[in-house]
Protein backbone atom coordinates (compact mmCIF):
# COMPACT_ATOMS: atom_id res chain seq x y z
CA UNK A 1 0.00 0.00 0.00
CA UNK A 2 2.81 2.42 0.95
CA UNK A 3 4.60 1.64 -2.33
CA UNK A 4 1.43 2.57 -4.27
CA UNK A 5 1.08 5.84 -2.38
CA UNK A 6 4.73 6.68 -3.08
CA UNK A 7 4.39 5.90 -6.78
CA UNK A 8 1.24 8.05 -7.01
CA UNK A 9 2.95 10.88 -5.15
CA UNK A 10 5.98 10.86 -7.42
CA UNK A 11 3.75 10.70 -10.51
CA UNK A 12 1.62 13.57 -9.25
CA UNK A 13 4.61 15.84 -8.68
CA UNK A 14 6.45 14.68 -11.75
CA UNK A 15 5.79 18.01 -13.46
CA UNK A 16 8.77 19.52 -11.63
CA UNK A 17 11.00 19.45 -14.68
CA UNK A 18 12.48 22.09 -16.93
CA UNK A 19 13.80 20.89 -20.28
CA UNK A 20 16.09 23.86 -20.83
CA UNK A 21 19.21 24.28 -18.75
CA UNK A 22 19.07 27.66 -17.04
CA UNK A 23 22.33 29.60 -16.62
CA UNK A 24 21.36 30.23 -12.97
CA UNK A 25 20.21 26.69 -12.24
CA UNK A 26 20.84 26.21 -8.49
CA UNK A 27 22.14 22.68 -9.09
CA UNK A 28 24.86 24.05 -11.35
CA UNK A 29 25.72 26.74 -8.80
CA UNK A 30 25.94 24.11 -6.06
CA UNK A 31 28.20 21.78 -8.06
CA UNK A 32 30.47 24.66 -9.05
CA UNK A 33 31.05 25.60 -5.42
CA UNK A 34 32.43 22.12 -4.68
CA UNK A 35 36.20 22.27 -5.03
CA UNK A 36 37.12 18.72 -5.97
CA UNK A 37 36.13 16.85 -9.11
CA UNK A 38 35.38 13.76 -7.03
CA UNK A 39 32.93 15.69 -4.84
CA UNK A 40 31.28 17.17 -7.92
CA UNK A 41 30.89 13.72 -9.44
CA UNK A 42 29.50 12.23 -6.21
CA UNK A 43 26.99 14.99 -5.56
CA UNK A 44 25.89 15.16 -9.18
CA UNK A 45 25.09 11.45 -8.91
CA UNK A 46 23.04 12.19 -5.77
CA UNK A 47 21.11 14.91 -7.58
CA UNK A 48 20.51 12.61 -10.55
CA UNK A 49 19.01 10.05 -8.19
CA UNK A 50 16.49 12.66 -7.04
CA UNK A 51 15.66 14.26 -10.39
CA UNK A 52 15.22 10.87 -12.06
CA UNK A 53 12.45 10.06 -9.57
CA UNK A 54 10.51 12.90 -11.16
CA UNK A 55 11.19 11.82 -14.74
CA UNK A 56 14.26 13.97 -15.39
CA UNK A 57 17.58 12.16 -15.84
CA UNK A 58 19.57 15.39 -16.14
CA UNK A 59 19.72 17.30 -12.83
CA UNK A 60 20.69 20.53 -14.59
CA UNK A 61 17.34 20.44 -16.42
CA UNK A 62 15.34 19.98 -13.24
CA UNK A 63 13.37 22.75 -11.51
CA UNK A 64 14.84 22.43 -8.02
CA UNK A 65 13.22 25.66 -6.83
CA UNK A 66 9.79 23.95 -6.88
CA UNK A 67 10.80 21.18 -4.49
CA UNK A 68 8.84 21.21 -1.24
CA UNK A 69 9.32 19.52 2.10
CA UNK A 70 6.63 16.93 1.31
CA UNK A 71 8.22 16.06 -2.03
CA UNK A 72 11.61 15.55 -0.39
CA UNK A 73 10.02 13.35 2.27
CA UNK A 74 8.61 11.21 -0.57
CA UNK A 75 12.14 10.89 -1.99
CA UNK A 76 13.58 9.88 1.39
CA UNK A 77 10.84 7.33 1.98
CA UNK A 78 11.39 5.75 -1.42
CA UNK A 79 15.12 5.47 -0.71
CA UNK A 80 14.34 3.83 2.63
CA UNK A 81 11.99 1.40 0.90
CA UNK A 82 14.82 0.54 -1.49
CA UNK A 83 16.94 -0.31 1.58
CA UNK A 84 19.54 2.35 0.86
CA UNK A 85 22.06 2.85 3.66
CA UNK A 86 21.38 5.79 6.02
CA UNK A 87 24.71 7.37 5.05
CA UNK A 88 23.73 7.22 1.37
CA UNK A 89 20.32 8.78 2.03
CA UNK A 90 21.84 11.52 4.19
CA UNK A 91 24.38 12.30 1.48
CA UNK A 92 21.52 12.75 -1.00
CA UNK A 93 19.69 14.93 1.53
CA UNK A 94 22.86 17.01 1.93
CA UNK A 95 22.96 17.54 -1.84
CA UNK A 96 19.30 18.61 -1.89
CA UNK A 97 19.87 21.10 0.93
CA UNK A 98 22.93 22.46 -0.85
CA UNK A 99 20.91 23.10 -4.00
CA UNK A 100 18.08 24.63 -1.94
CA UNK A 101 20.61 27.01 -0.39
CA UNK A 102 21.73 28.12 -3.85
CA UNK A 103 18.10 28.44 -4.98
CA UNK A 104 17.38 30.69 -2.03
CA UNK A 105 20.53 32.76 -2.65
CA UNK A 106 19.38 33.31 -6.25
CA UNK A 107 15.87 34.25 -5.06
CA UNK A 108 14.46 31.21 -6.88
CA UNK A 109 13.03 29.70 -3.68
CA UNK A 110 10.97 31.60 -1.12
CA UNK A 111 12.20 31.86 2.45
CA UNK A 112 9.47 29.69 3.98
CA UNK A 113 10.06 26.83 1.54
CA UNK A 114 13.83 27.02 2.06
CA UNK A 115 13.37 27.00 5.84
CA UNK A 116 11.19 23.88 5.60
CA UNK A 117 13.74 22.08 3.41
CA UNK A 118 16.68 23.11 5.57
CA UNK A 119 15.03 21.70 8.71
CA UNK A 120 14.40 18.21 7.35
CA UNK A 121 16.11 15.84 9.78
CA UNK A 122 18.76 13.32 8.84
CA UNK A 123 17.89 9.64 8.63
CA UNK A 124 18.96 7.64 11.66
CA UNK A 125 20.59 4.24 11.52
CA UNK A 126 23.83 2.58 10.53
CA UNK A 127 25.21 -0.23 8.40
CA UNK A 128 28.15 -2.51 9.01
CA UNK A 129 31.09 -0.85 7.28
CA UNK A 130 32.40 -2.65 4.25
CA UNK A 131 35.93 -3.81 3.71
CA UNK A 132 38.28 -5.91 5.78
CA UNK A 133 41.59 -6.04 7.57
CA UNK A 134 44.28 -8.10 5.86
CA UNK A 135 45.85 -10.88 7.88
CA UNK A 136 49.57 -10.59 8.67
CA UNK A 137 50.12 -13.83 6.72
CA UNK A 138 48.54 -12.24 3.64
CA UNK A 139 50.78 -9.18 3.87
CA UNK A 140 53.84 -11.39 4.32
CA UNK A 141 52.85 -13.55 1.34
CA UNK A 142 52.32 -10.45 -0.80
CA UNK A 143 55.70 -8.87 -0.08
CA UNK A 144 57.58 -12.19 -0.12
CA UNK A 145 56.46 -12.49 -3.72
CA UNK A 146 57.08 -8.87 -4.74
CA UNK A 147 60.46 -8.45 -3.03
CA UNK A 148 62.09 -11.28 -4.99
CA UNK A 149 60.95 -9.92 -8.36
CA UNK A 150 63.43 -7.92 -10.41
CA UNK A 151 61.20 -6.25 -12.99
CA UNK A 152 60.56 -2.52 -12.84
CA UNK A 153 56.83 -3.12 -12.51
CA UNK A 154 57.26 -5.42 -9.50
CA UNK A 155 59.63 -2.99 -7.78
CA UNK A 156 57.12 -0.19 -8.38
CA UNK A 157 54.23 -2.31 -7.11
CA UNK A 158 56.13 -3.26 -3.95
CA UNK A 159 56.82 0.42 -3.21
CA UNK A 160 53.26 1.45 -4.02
CA UNK A 161 51.55 -1.21 -1.87
CA UNK A 162 54.06 -0.71 0.94
CA UNK A 163 53.21 3.00 0.93
CA UNK A 164 49.46 2.36 1.03
CA UNK A 165 49.74 -0.27 3.77
CA UNK A 166 52.56 1.34 5.76
CA UNK A 167 51.17 4.89 5.69
CA UNK A 168 47.44 4.40 5.17
CA UNK A 169 47.15 6.52 2.04
CA UNK A 170 44.06 6.64 -0.15
CA UNK A 171 44.75 5.48 -3.69
CA UNK A 172 43.83 8.97 -4.96
CA UNK A 173 46.49 10.41 -2.65
CA UNK A 174 49.07 7.93 -3.94
CA UNK A 175 48.18 8.72 -7.55
CA UNK A 176 48.55 12.46 -6.88
CA UNK A 177 51.99 12.18 -5.26
CA UNK A 178 54.95 13.80 -6.98
CA UNK A 179 58.51 12.87 -6.09
CA UNK A 180 58.91 16.34 -4.56
CA UNK A 181 56.35 15.34 -1.91
CA UNK A 182 58.78 12.77 -0.48
CA UNK A 183 61.56 13.72 1.93
CA UNK A 184 63.77 10.63 1.67
CA UNK A 185 66.27 11.94 4.21
CA UNK A 186 63.62 12.07 6.96
CA UNK A 187 61.25 9.41 5.55
CA UNK A 188 58.53 12.05 5.47
CA UNK A 189 55.58 12.42 3.06
CA UNK A 190 53.65 15.59 2.27
CA UNK A 191 50.12 14.39 1.46
CA UNK A 192 47.39 16.42 -0.21
CA UNK A 193 44.17 14.70 0.81
CA UNK A 194 40.41 15.08 0.54
CA UNK A 195 38.95 18.54 1.00
CA UNK A 196 42.23 20.16 -0.09
CA UNK A 197 43.73 19.24 3.30
CA UNK A 198 47.47 18.81 3.63
CA UNK A 199 49.02 16.49 6.20
CA UNK A 200 52.37 14.94 7.05
CA UNK A 201 53.04 11.25 7.58
CA UNK A 202 56.16 9.15 8.02
CA UNK A 203 57.27 5.99 6.25
CA UNK A 204 58.15 2.86 8.23
CA UNK A 205 61.68 1.57 7.48
CA UNK A 206 60.42 -1.21 5.17
CA UNK A 207 58.37 1.26 3.14
CA UNK A 208 61.26 3.72 2.92
CA UNK A 209 63.54 0.91 1.70
CA UNK A 210 61.14 -0.13 -1.08
CA UNK A 211 60.55 3.49 -2.08
CA UNK A 212 64.28 4.13 -2.37
CA UNK A 213 64.71 0.99 -4.48
CA UNK A 214 61.97 2.17 -6.85
CA UNK A 215 63.46 5.64 -7.25
CA UNK A 216 67.14 4.67 -7.32
CA UNK A 217 66.97 1.65 -9.65
CA UNK A 218 63.90 2.20 -11.83
CA UNK A 219 62.22 5.58 -11.82
CA UNK A 220 65.10 7.98 -11.30
CA UNK A 221 65.03 11.13 -9.18
CA UNK A 222 63.77 13.57 -11.85
CA UNK A 223 60.73 15.70 -11.05
CA UNK A 224 57.22 14.54 -11.87
CA UNK A 225 54.74 11.88 -10.71
CA UNK A 226 56.09 9.51 -8.06
CA UNK A 227 54.43 6.46 -9.59
CA UNK A 228 54.19 6.09 -13.35
CA UNK A 229 52.79 3.65 -15.87
CA UNK A 230 55.00 0.79 -17.05
CA UNK A 231 54.32 -0.90 -20.38
CA UNK A 232 54.25 -4.67 -20.88
CA UNK A 233 57.87 -4.78 -22.00
CA UNK A 234 58.85 -3.14 -18.67
CA UNK A 235 59.27 0.22 -20.40
CA UNK A 236 58.90 2.90 -17.71
CA UNK A 237 56.90 5.89 -18.94
CA UNK A 238 56.52 9.39 -17.50
CA UNK A 239 52.71 9.08 -17.44
CA UNK A 240 51.15 9.32 -14.01
CA UNK A 241 49.68 6.08 -12.67
CA UNK A 242 45.92 6.59 -12.25
CA UNK A 243 43.60 5.43 -9.47
CA UNK A 244 42.15 2.88 -11.89
CA UNK A 245 45.67 1.68 -12.63
CA UNK A 246 46.31 1.15 -8.92
CA UNK A 247 43.08 -0.84 -8.63
CA UNK A 248 44.11 -2.98 -11.60
CA UNK A 249 47.51 -3.74 -10.02
CA UNK A 250 45.82 -4.93 -6.81
CA UNK A 251 43.37 -7.13 -8.73
CA UNK A 252 46.20 -8.72 -10.72
CA UNK A 253 48.14 -9.57 -7.55
CA UNK A 254 45.06 -10.99 -5.83
CA UNK A 255 44.49 -13.30 -8.80
CA UNK A 256 48.14 -14.24 -9.29
CA UNK A 257 48.73 -15.09 -5.62
CA UNK A 258 45.26 -16.60 -5.02
CA UNK A 259 44.64 -14.17 -2.18
CA UNK A 260 41.26 -13.46 -0.63
CA UNK A 261 39.79 -10.46 -2.44
CA UNK A 262 40.82 -7.08 -1.05
CA UNK A 263 40.62 -3.52 -2.34
CA UNK A 264 43.16 -0.68 -2.25
CA UNK A 265 41.12 0.87 0.58
CA UNK A 266 41.45 -2.34 2.62
CA UNK A 267 45.17 -1.58 2.87
CA UNK A 268 44.21 1.72 4.52
CA UNK A 269 41.76 -0.05 6.84
CA UNK A 270 44.47 -2.56 7.77
CA UNK A 271 46.89 0.27 8.56
CA UNK A 272 44.36 1.89 10.91
CA UNK A 273 43.46 -1.39 12.62
CA UNK A 274 47.09 -2.37 13.16
CA UNK A 275 47.97 1.04 14.64
CA UNK A 276 45.09 0.71 17.10
CA UNK A 277 46.04 -2.91 17.81
CA UNK A 278 49.55 -1.72 18.64
CA UNK A 279 48.13 0.68 21.23
CA UNK A 280 48.27 3.96 19.30
CA UNK A 281 45.84 6.64 20.44
CA UNK A 282 42.81 6.97 18.16
CA UNK A 283 43.46 10.72 17.77
CA UNK A 284 46.92 9.92 16.41
CA UNK A 285 45.38 7.44 13.96
CA UNK A 286 42.79 10.05 12.97
CA UNK A 287 45.56 12.53 12.11
CA UNK A 288 47.54 9.88 10.23
CA UNK A 289 44.51 9.02 8.08
CA UNK A 290 43.52 12.64 7.52
CA UNK A 291 40.02 12.19 8.93
CA UNK A 292 37.95 15.17 10.05
CA UNK A 293 36.18 13.12 12.72
CA UNK A 294 37.12 10.33 15.13
CA UNK A 295 33.78 8.71 14.26
CA UNK A 296 35.08 8.07 10.74
CA UNK A 297 38.30 6.61 12.12
CA UNK A 298 36.33 4.22 14.33
CA UNK A 299 34.66 2.80 11.22
CA UNK A 300 38.10 1.79 9.94
CA UNK A 301 38.80 -0.32 13.02
CA UNK A 302 38.22 -3.95 11.99
CA UNK A 303 39.53 -5.50 15.22
CA UNK A 304 36.03 -5.89 16.67
CA UNK A 305 35.07 -8.29 13.85
CA UNK A 306 37.99 -10.56 14.73
CA UNK A 307 37.12 -10.37 18.44
CA UNK A 308 33.50 -11.33 17.74
CA UNK A 309 34.67 -14.29 15.68
CA UNK A 310 37.01 -15.42 18.45
CA UNK A 311 34.25 -15.03 21.05
CA UNK A 312 31.91 -17.20 18.97
CA UNK A 313 34.55 -19.92 18.62
CA UNK A 314 35.14 -19.93 22.38
CA UNK A 315 31.44 -19.96 23.26
CA UNK A 316 30.25 -23.12 25.00
CA UNK A 317 26.71 -24.48 25.54
CA UNK A 318 27.09 -25.57 29.11
CA UNK A 319 30.08 -26.34 31.27
CA UNK A 320 33.08 -27.95 29.58
CA UNK A 321 34.13 -31.34 30.92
Amino acid sequence: MNELILCDAVTTIGYVKNKTKSPNNPALSYLLRLRSKKSQKTMRSCLTTVSSMFGCNEPLHFDWSSLTRDMIQVVLQRLLNEHKAPNTINLILCAIKGVAEEARASRLMDADNYHDVKNIKRIRGARISRGRMLECTEIKHLFTFLDIQTTGAAIRDAALISLMFGCGLRRSEVADLDIDHIDFENNKIDIHGKGNKERINYMPPETAKRMSLWVDTVRGDHSGPLFTRIRKNDDVTSDRLTTNGIGFIIKQLVTKLSLKLFTPHDLRRSYASLLLENGEDILTVKEALGHASVVTTQQYDKRSIKRLEAAALNFSFGKKT
